[in-house]
């Protein structure tokens, strides 16, 4: 027996990051006037970032992190945060130690005081996590290493 199927239409709605704008920081513009590090510019990219918030430059992260060139780091060990005042959805980031051979690293996602997302990533010196996220319409973002040194780069995000 001939059974007749019919197609199926799949209509979507469209994804939410289509009406973003998609930002990706590199960390690769800035400009250390000589130094090896220094703190982020106040509004880098939009956001305001903690004052342990530094970028490394070739200078420095080449000789002590393998694959990368230019990254933040965590100055003294201390938290990242990365704040706006207009909400944003964190897509994906990139982690790895800078010392230390191996490091959990938590990255939170928070909108209004309130903690949305969380998740842990086992990171080491040799090789980069690559974090894929979907967090969505937060206006915060906490990088917590327990003390360890950390790189990030880049990191993607799409704002409104």
């Amino acid at each position: 027996e001939h059974r007749s199927r019919k197609k199926r239409l799949r209509v979507t709605a469209p994804h939410l990051k289509n009406s973003h704008k998609e930002i990706l920081i590199t960390f690769e513009d800035l400009d250390a006037q000589g130094q090896a590090m220094g703190p982020l510019p106040n509004g880098y990219m939009g956001f305001t970032w903690s004052d342990s918030a530094w970028f490394m430059t070739g200078l420095f992260s080449s000789s002590v992190c393998i694959g990368i060139r230019v990254g933040l780091l965590n100055a003294n060990g201390e938290n990242i945060t990365m704040e706006s005042k207009r909400l944003f959805d964190l897509n994906e980031l990139s982690l790895s130690t800078l010392w230390a051979d191996k490091a959990e690293v938590r990255v939170e996602g928070w909108e209004k005081e309130a903690r949305k997302y969380a998740i842990t990533q086992t990171v080491s010196r040799t090789s980069t996590t690559h974090c894929a996220l979907d967090y969505r319409n937060i206006d915060r973002v906490e990088l917590k290493a327990g003390g360890a040194h950390i790189v990030v780069n880049p990191i993607t995000v799409f704002v409104k």
